[in-house]
Parts: C-alpha cells; sequence; structure tokens
C-alpha cells in the first residue's frame, strides 16, 4: 500500500515524456526566435544601415539583463521561492513581447515614423532609431528568454530526476536546436516578399510557445498536488540565502561555470556570425549557406540525445567535456586558417556541442542539491551571458576593424559613369591575403537618396581577384537580383507581356506552358495590367496558378521578370500586380537611373580570420576549466565520471 501512495504521474512513461515534448517545444520556439536574425545580418546592414559592430551590439542585447541585472541568478532565486508556474508563465510572456518589438524596429511602419520613432530619434543620435528599438526588443527578449530556460531545465529535472535525466536533458536541447537549425534553414526563404517576414514568423511562434506553457501549467498542479499528498515537503527543501554563497565558495562548481561561459561564448556568438561568414569567406548563397549552417544544430539533434544516453549509462562526463572543447578549437582554426570545405569544422563543432551540454548539465545535479538547482542554473546562465553578451561585441569591433572600408560608395560622376559602362575596377581595403586569387562575391546596392536609405535597387556579382586583391566587375552582368523598384523601368513601346504557367512550385524556365502573349498593352497609374487568358484558348482549368509574368522587347530579350500567384475569374480575366511577386530577373539598361538623388555603393566580403581567432583563444580556455574539472573530480568525489541512472 505504501507504494502505491508514492506513485505520482512521473511514473507513467508516457506522461513524462509527452511533458517533456510540450517543454521542449517551448525552448523550441525560444531557441528559433533567438537565431532568426543570423541570416540576416547583411539585410539589417544594408536596410537599416547597420555595421557589423552594430550588428553585434543589437545581437548582445539579449543578454544585457543577464549580465547588468543578474537576472538569470534572480530568475532562479525566484523560480526556487514561487515555483514554476508563476514564474514560468511571467517570462515566456516577456519573451513573446520582446519578440514583438523587436520585429517592430524593423518594420517599414516604424521607419515610416511610426509609434516610437521620435522618441527613440530623441538621444544617443548617433545610433540609428532602429537600433535602439530592435535594442529594447531584444533586451526584453532575453529577459524572459534566459531564465524561461532555466525553468523549463528544472521542469526536466522535475520529472526525470533518477530516471533518465541526461538522455532527457539531451532531447531536450536537442529540440531547442532544432529551433535554432530551422532559423538558419528557413530565414533565407522567409525573406520574399518582405525581409521582415522572417522575423515576424519565429514573433508567431513565441505566442504559440506562450500558449504551450499554459497547457503544461494543468499539469503541474496535478503533480504538485501528488507530490504534497505523498510527501510533505521538508525544511531541508526550503531556499536560503546562504546557498547562494555555498555555490560560489565550490570549487568543483566554479570550474563547471567557467567551462559553461567559455564553451557557450565560444559556439552561439558564432552562429550569430555563421552564415555571414560563409557567405562572405567561401561565397555562398544565403539559403545555402544557412543549410551548411544549421547542419551544426541538426548535428546535435542525433549526438546530444546520444552522449546523453552514455552519460547515463557508462558515466565518463568530466571526459565528455574535455574532449568537446578540444575539438572546439580544431573547429575555429580551420574556419580562421584554411579553406577547407566548411563542412568538416561545422561538422566538428556540431560534434563538440554535443559532447560539452549532454554532459554539463546533469553533472550539475551531482554537485548541487534540488532545494539550490534552480540558483545554480540560474547563476551559471547569468555568467554564461557574460560570454553572450561580450563576444557578439567584440567581433563586430573585429570586423569592422578588420575591414576598415569594404562599403565603397560611389561618387555622383562616378555613379553616372557605371551607368554607362557598367564598369567598375578597385582593390579590396583588407591587409589579409585570404582574398587573393579567389572567387568571391560582391553586392551592388542603389539607394532612392542619402537620408532615406530606401533601397531601388539590388544585384550580387561574382568574380575573381588578381595576386594584389584587384577586382573588376561589369554591373551590367549580374548573377542575380533580388530587388528592384519597378517604377525605375523603362519599358519599349514595342515590348509584350508574356505569361507562363508554371507546373511544378521549381519555377524552371524549362517546365511552364505559354498560356498568354500580348502585343501591345499599357499598364494603369498601379502598374497593374488585366490580362484575359480565355482569349489565347489556354485558359487554365485551376482558379489560381503560379506563373512567371515577363515583359520583354521586340526581339525576345528579357526587360523585366517576377514569379507570382495568379487568380482568374470565370471569364478567364486576371490581375497581374507588377512589383508584387518575387522578382526573377531584371536588365539593367532597362533602369532610369537618371536622377541625381540616388546614391550607390558597392559591398565587398568581410574578412573573417582575426574574429575566428578570437573564437580559438576562447577554446584554449575551455579546454583548460575542463582539464581542471576532471582533475578536481578525483578530490571532490562527486562522481562526475560516474552513470547517472541510480541502480
Amino acid at each position: 500500500m505504501k507504494e502505491k501512495i508514492h506513485k505520482t504521474m512521473r511514473d507513467n512513461p508516457a506522461l513524462r515524456w509527452g511533458v517533456l515534448l510540450l517543454s521542449s517545444l517551448v525552448m523550441f520556439f525560444n531557441y528559433y526566435f533567438y537565431d532568426a536574425l543570423s541570416p540576416l545580418k547583411d539585410l539589417m546592414q544594408t536596410n537599416l544601415g547597420f555595421s557589423s559592430s552594430d550588428y553585434g551590439a543589437f545581437m548582445s542585447a539579449y543578454s544585457v539583463p543577464n549580465v547588468f541585472l543578474a537576472m538569470a541568478v534572480l530568475g532562479g532565486i525566484i523560480l526556487d521561492k514561487l515555483g514554476i508556474r508563476i514564474t514560468g508563465t511571467l517570462f515566456v510572456f516577456m519573451m513573446a513581447l520582446g519578440g514583438v518589438i523587436t520585429a517592430y524596429g524593423a518594420s517599414d511602419m516604424y521607419l515610416a515614423g511610426g509609434p516610437g520613432y521620435a522618441l527613440m530619434n530623441s538621444f544617443l543620435t548617433g545610433y540609428s532609431p532602429s537600433l535602439k528599438m530592435m535594442y529594447l526588443g531584444f533586451f526584453i527578449f532575453g529577459l524572459g528568454a534566459e531564465t524561461s530556460i532555466v525553468v523549463l531545465s528544472k521542469i526536466v529535472v522535475k520529472w526525470f530526476k533518477g530516471k533518465e535525466l541526461a538522455l532527457a536533458l539531451g532531447l531536450n536541447l536537442a529540440i531547442g536546436r532544432l529551433g535554432t537549425a530551422l532559423a538558419l534553414f528557413l530565414s533565407p526563404y522567409l525573406i520574399h516578399p518582405e525581409w521582415t517576414n522572417a522575423i515576424w514568423f519565429g514573433v508567431l511562434l513565441l505566442w504559440l510557445g506562450l500558449l504551450f506553457y499554459i497547457i503544461y501549467i494543468f499539469l503541474d498542479l496535478k503533480i504538485d498536488k501528488q507530490v504534497k499528498e505523498a510527501l510533505p515537503e521538508s525544511e531541508e527543501d526550503q531556499f536560503r540565502w546562504r546557498d547562494l554563497l555555498d555555490l560560489i565558495t565550490n570549487r568543483t562548481f566554479i570550474f563547471i561555470t567557467l567551462l559553461c561561459v567559455t564553451f557557450y561564448s565560444a559556439v552561439f556568438p558564432f552562429v550569430k556570425y555563421a552564415p555571414d561568414l560563409l557567405m562572405n569567406k567561401f561565397g555562398m548563397e544565403r539559403d545555402i549557406a544557412g543549410q551548411i549552417s544549421s547542419i551544426l544544430m541538426f548535428g546535435t539533434i542525433l549526438l546530444t540525445p546520444l552522449f546523453g544516453w552514455i552519460a547515463d549509462n557508462k558515466g565518463k562526463s568530466a571526459t565528455l567535456m574535455y574532449l568537446g572543447s578540444a575539438l572546439l578549437i580544431i573547429s575555429h582554426l580551420m574556419f580562421a586558417l584554411t579553406t577547407i570545405t566548411p563542412l568538416l569544422p561545422i561538422f566538428l563543432l556540431g560534434v563538440a556541442f554535443s559532447l560539452v551540454p549532454a554532459a554539463m548539465w546533469p553533472a550539475v545535479t551531482k554537485i548541487v542539491g534540488d532545494n539550490k538547482l534552480g540558483t545554480a542554473y540560474g547563476f551559471m546562465f547569468s555568467v554564461q551571458n557574460i560570454g553572450l553578451w561580450a563576444l557578439p561585441i567584440l567581433v563586430g569591433v573585429v570586423l569592422d576593424a578588420s575591414n576598415p572600408e569594404f562599403r565603397i560608395d560611389l561618387k555622383d560622376q562616378q555613379f553616372k559613369e557605371i551607368q554607362h559602362s557598367g564598369n567598375f575596377e578597385s582593390t579590396l581595403n583588407t591587409k589579409s591575403s585570404t582574398f587573393n586569387n579567389k572567387d568571391i562575391k560582391f553586392k551592388y546596392v542603389v539607394y532612392k537618396d542619402s537620408l532615406s536609405g530606401e533601397i531601388v535597387y539590388r544585384s550580387y556579382y561574382e568574380t575573381k581577384t588578381g595576386k594584389d586583391g584587384n577586382y573588376s566587375i561589369n554591373l551590367k552582368n549580374n548573377e542575380m537580383v533580388d530587388f528592384t523598384n519597378f517604377d525605375l523601368l523603362q519599358i519599349p513601346e514595342d515590348a509584350r507581356i508574356f505569361i507562363d504557367r508554371v507546373k511544378s512550385p521549381t519555377f524552371g524556365d524549362n517546365d511552364t506552358i505559354r498560356l498568354l502573349e500580348t502585343s501591345k498593352f499599357r499598364l494603369d497609374e498601379n502598374n497593374q495590367y488585366i490580362a484575359n487568358l480565355a482569349d489565347s484558348g489556354k485558359k487554365p482549368d485551376k482558379k489560381n496558378f503560379d506563373a512567371i509574368i515577363s515583359i520583354k522587347d521586340a526581339e525576345g530579350r528579357v526587360i523585366y521578370s517576377e514569379s507570382q500567384k495568379l487568380y482568374v475569374d470565370k471569364t478567364g480575366k486576371t490581375e497581374i500586380k507588377f512589383g508584387f511577386g518575387e522578382l526573377r530577373s531584371v536588365n539593367y539598361d532597362a533602369l532610369n537611373f537618371k536622377q541625381e538623388k540616388y546614391v550607390a555603393e558597392i559591398i565587398e566580403p568581410l574578412d573573417y580570420t582575426n574574429a575566428m581567432l578570437m573564437f580559438s583563444a576562447l577554446g584554449l580556455l575551455g579546454i583548460l576549466f575542463a582539464f581542471l574539472l576532471k582533475r578536481d573530480d578525483k578530490v571532490s568525489g562527486y562522481g562526475l565520471e560516474q552513470p547517472n541512472i541510480q541502480k
């Protein structure tokens, strides 16, 4: 009878793992938003005028409340005092609110003088209003996010202590990192037709996470009632302020905390810059850079639970942390000093990022008692956030210092000459030899004027530098155009419109059906055109379909082309709104840049060598603390090398 009384909901495997999934999804949404902007660094620089230092400062805003306000420590203490339900709801809500403010700071509504713009423009005028509003949003997001992670970690411990704890924590981290992986993978695809869509999608997920957490509260109420009836809380389970002093005087706990801060400082800030690194050093497209960066996280989804299982059943947690720190150094040195395919260092970094966390977080439960666990995790997260705050700023500063003139402003006369010849010649302004005799990509951006920063044209080019870093490009022969203002287009009188139905979502030119070819046409004042597909005898059998809309001259040369979804009424008529679809190509010679108010710049690739050497130095510190931790475990007797599962 006594055994029956002590059984609770946590003894039900299906319910226990269901709770893990629910809490892990909240972690997933947290991680997704945290990294949703990583593939967008160059777009923030182009659309919002951010420098690398501005970007680094913005990313560091996440960690400010946890460094200077010690919110992760205070949040852990609040968690131990007020419990999972109140603490979690408050801080998950703050995550969602911060996400909204961050996205609003980049929105057209705000940039056009929306609520708060005047206020943000009234102080610290050396920084843009957009940077300040987004900084505030990411600050509030970070205020909630780190304490939320503490709460979610304690939920896992609450349901899995004495059972499959390391495996559960490993799965929890793996699902969270799936959020990062998908953010790196999806954000490059969500930037069309408006680049801020990638941010707003992350905001939507944060509010969904708040809903999931509210659902968990009902389960937490029930299990607390069961535990209280079976095992009344003893005086030893109450939090005492002395517990914090006990933690910071525990040498083993300090070593594992120092390992935590150096290790995570060499990983999370790197992820913030990884897509941009791949785009600049290896000349990758944004989507490919995001996909390769996501490999780091996708790998941990499989490996973290595996290493967690090893720590549970075989032990060797201290050894796993030591090996992971060593792999960290190797990975970053490869990025800094070699041009080897980035797949290898990304893979090694993924292994390292699986080894250390899978062993470290369960190991804390051996060093710290349950009543101090929230405070211990909170303290570790706060110290960890010192690195997460400082490193993005330092990397941004180093990038700007290493690339002093990577944005080349084209003077009025030079801009006019380019419109005629299309030719541009220069030399990479960097002391590094990284870009000598290399295939690299450049960006050409034209702005409406020098004040508003509104982009009217953006294209990309690939060329090869000489032995001294010199290069030349013809701006008329672009590799890709991803934005142009349709109003710039000069359409010849003999131009025609072509409508091709796409048979598959690939939008391939060889997989289309010609539906319409006009003779003369006229657009209205809103650049719209009404086409009657019934006249061509090829009226589609669907009311809506994907199409490629092209404007060609009399010789059949494409002047402008975009992909969009068309809707056909019963009579076969469809309305085409030029400039609202996904741009495919535009003829540079057909654009009118004759107005003198336009300004332009050539953006060169960034040299990341010095920044990656910084990350390598952090890896060296990490392996030192891992070595000290493993050696101290032999004296402390916490049994970090012993299996976690109690037998």
